[in-house]
């Protein structure tokens, strides 16, 4: 995460994203900014699959038993965004997919968080129009965000969340304790799947929702080279 944004353009008009358009013909379309509507996952990674960062989905011929995921830097993904049909199959081809993550850093304008945030609506749900299984990456950015950064994730579904980022410093940690706050308080998801560094208070504030815990980038090639 960055630094505090001072938030100028929070009055301007934001701009439509035809591309957004493209991928949800027919889409429902929710709350202040219009997001798509996004349906509710059942199935969550487990022991037994392969979980990998987008970036090693090409080079994986057996995908059957993997999960791909993308909290990673934005231009590992965006090809999936830029040509939609070049990767439709290779994601379908997955056990599931952890929708796209577009950055939401707190020192971005609006007019940057809301299309992030449209695009990462809009692609989950193309995926799911395909019938792909996806679970919805739930991102935030600063405090004044949290009122309708959740609007089109679905309620009562696993939603994946990261620390990436999120604890490299106390206004970050600030932030993300909140955001994780405001997102169970809004959506009440019946799982987190947490990417990354992994808070052990999340255990003890959340009792009720099953975490599943997958590594971040670092630490899945940390695992390639101890083995």
């Amino acid at each position: 995460m960055k630094s505090q944004n001072n938030n100028n353009s929070i009055n301007r008009p934001i701009q439509l994203d035809f591309k957004a358009e493209f991928l949800t013909p027919g889409a429902e379309k929710v709350g202040k900014y219009q997001f798509v509507q996004l349906k509710p996952e059942t199935s969550l990674p487990n022991s037994l699959n392969i979980i990998l960062p987008i970036n090693y989905m090409l080079s994986t011929s057996d995908k059957s038993n993997c999960w791909f995921h993308c909290f990673v830097r934005d231009e590992e993904f965006n090809r999936l965004w830029n040509n939609p049909c070049k990767y439709d199959s290779q994601i379908l081809e997955a056990k599931g997919f952890i929708s796209t993550d577009y950055s939401l850093y707190r020192d971005m304008s609006l007019d940057e968080v809301v299309c992030n945030c449209r695009k990462n609506r809009a692609h989950a749900y193309h995926i799911q129009n395909l019938g792909g299984r996806v679970i919805p990456t739930a991102g935030f950015g600063a405090e004044w965000t949290w009122e309708w950064i959740f609007d089109g994730l679905p309620y009562n579904s696993p939603l994946a969340i990261t620390t990436n980022g999120g604890l490299s410093d106390p206004e970050a940690r600030r932030l993300f304790v909140g955001g994780v706050d405001a997102l169970v308080k809004k959506k009440h998801p019946s799982a987190l799947v947490v990417c990354g560094n992994y808070p052990e208070w999340l255990d003890t504030k959340y009792p009720d929702i099953q975490i599943v815990k997958i590594p971040n980038f670092n630490q899945f090639r940390k695992s390639q080279f101890s083995n």
